[in-house]
């Protein structure tokens, strides 16, 4: 299992079952990521304890690194954060958190509105403290009553014991699962998840996983095996492209029951394609003028294709990786996707004007060519059918420009080709 997750993306204290202690663990993935803004869900990471090399496998949106971690709220404890209106708010004593409505300080005094379901407004008055102390911005999880929506990593008040902590993962005791938290006096703790939170018994998530996959893929169940423990899903076996292997976990992540499911399927083309046949099939794929991507390169090797472009924030290719994902010959499918710094207006009238003289360009009636702007050059990317159309494709951007560098990317391919 090690050997599968290659990549180092983040360390964090764990609490180690064998060790029986938080230890400093690795979290290892199968791609390369980063956890800078968050990545998304259902990315499976081998958690190794750098005592012991016990291991264990978790999810993104198990961490607290995940963006948008939960719909419950993060609560602010009164004291510990910064207020403003809308937060949801904890004062040490009361019987639950508010919903703060209103927030008004002078120099010496600060006043704070907080409204309780089907009660009157309450009002907290206290002397303002502009450098007061924040640890966690973004709020606490408030234990025990918050335990289902805790995520590995994320800072705790718990009620009762009045006590600050982090949450340092989930252990299974062999009935229950537990949110296992570490105080601020080194305490360790563990809350038995709620109910809706348990992990499905695995005989039955393993017949759920059959009766799925024998409705939505029948053609593939003899290809197909998997097994189950802890709520994860262990699957390998062939199928014949990208998009079916993508289907497939998506198909069983969508089980109510299913932490995760780690797939080691493999993709057996119908076709044999070479590497240079596939990427000719890829660059056709990305030449499409309305993908809203440019400067992008490809590489092949052994069918792994990988894709490196660029896109602007207000044109995301949201497409991109479902049209790619169906070349026959693809068994494996990596996008490098980046997002250039903002056109200017200059650079949007040259593009503009470029576009439009080679749209007007007698000899280019029959191309394929996209113009855009990465910082300081303009690029020239698409289909033309002889070395005199790229010559006359440069020249006449060239002209209606004349204050920009050109890199010509026009790829020569014969009509009969395309």
């Amino acid at each position: 299992m090690r050997k599968a997750f290659l990549y180092h993306i983040e360390s964090k204290s764990l609490f180690c079952r064998r060790c029986q202690k938080v230890c400093n663990h690795k979290l290892f993935a199968r791609e390369p990521y980063s956890v800078c803004g968050g990545i998304r869900p259902h990315i499976p990471l081998l958690c190794s304890c750098d005592i012991c090399s016990t291991y264990f496998i978790a999810f993104s949106q198990e961490f607290s690194f995940f963006c948008d971690s939960h719909k419950s709220e993060y609560t602010k404890i009164l004291g510990h954060n910064r207020i403003i209106p809308g937060n949801w708010l904890y004062v040490k004593g009361s019987a639950r958190p508010g919903i703060v409505k209103g927030v008004f300080h002078s120099a010496t005094e600060e006043v704070i509105i907080v409204s309780h379901n089907n009660g009157p407004d309450e009002k907290i008055e206290r002397p303002f403290n502009e450098d007061e102390l924040e640890l966690y911005p973004k709020g606490y999880r408030l234990m025990p009553a918050q335990s289902g929506q805790t995520l590995i990593g994320d800072p705790i008040y718990h009620v009762l014991r009045d006590m600050f902590g982090v949450s340092v993962g989930i252990v299974n005791d062999g009935k229950k699962e537990k949110q296992a938290l570490l105080l601020e006096n080194n305490t360790l703790l563990f809350i038995t998840l709620p109910e809706a939170y348990q992990t499905a018994p695995n005989a039955q998530l393993q017949e759920q996983v059959r009766l799925k996959i024998k409705s939505a893929f029948p053609e593939l169940i003899t290809n197909l095996s998997y097994n189950v423990g802890q709520g994860i899903v262990y699957i390998k076996g062939t199928v014949p492209n990208i998009r079916i292997k993508k289907e497939i976990r998506e198909l069983l992540e969508s089980i109510p029951s299913v932490r995760g499911c780690v797939d080691f399927i493999e993709v057996q083309p119908t076709l044999s394609v070479s590497d240079h046949v596939l990427k000719l099939k890829v660059l056709h794929v990305l030449e499409d003028l309305i993908l809203p991507i440019f400067d992008y390169n490809v590489t092949v090797e052994n069918a792994k294709v990988t894709v490196h472009s660029y896109y602007h924030f207000e044109n995301t290719p949201v497409d991109l990786e479902k049209r790619l994902e169906v070349v026959d010959g693809i068994r494996d499918l990596s996008l490098l996707l980046q997002i250039s710094p903002t056109e200017t207006n200059h650079h949007k009238t040259l593009c503009f004007n470029a576009s439009r003289a080679l749209k007007e360009h007698p000899k280019l009636k029959d191309t394929c060519i996209r113009v855009s702007c990465n910082g300081k050059k303009m690029i020239l990317e698409g289909r033309i059918h002889s070395i005199m159309q790229k010559s006359q494709a440069y020249f006449t951007a060239m002209r209606s420009t004349k204050k920009i560098s050109i890199e010509n990317k026009l790829r020569i391919v014969q009509s009969s080709e395309e």
